[in-house]
């Protein structure tokens, strides 16, 4: 039985979540660069990733799945673009940068006071 590769990427919660639904479907897979995501600690850094290979004849169903669950279509356009525009984290860090400033002057006037 040959084993093609389904689906690929570095993301831990995502394959996690991908061999769940496989074992819920009862589909046999193949799970390749495990060991070396885990090792890295940050996910497959430096090699190919996680891939997650099923057997020929599963294919078909298996993409299906895929793509009922967002895992294949549309969802990586929708990814991309929310990474692209971080206006959020970015007022986020000026606020939290402002608030630091405040906290430190309010310090330094405490233990500058003499009394």
């Amino acid at each position: 039985m040959e084993y093609i590769t389904i689906y690929s990427g570095d993301d831990q919660a995502e394959i996690s979540i991908i061999k769940h639904l496989l074992e819920e479907h009862n589909i046999d897979y193949n799970l390749l660069g495990e060991a070396t995501a885990a090792s890295a600690g940050i996910g497959a850094t430096g090699n190919m990733g996680m891939r997650i290979q099923v057997p020929e004849k599963e294919i078909d169903r298996t993409k299906q799945i895929l793509k009922d669950n967002g895992f294949l279509g549309e969802i990586k356009k929708g990814r991309a673009e929310r990474r692209k525009d971080p206006k959020l984290s970015k007022w986020m860090f000026i606020f939290l940068a402002a608030l630091v400033l405040i906290i430190v002057s309010f310090l330094i006037m405490w233990f500058m006071n003499p009394s």
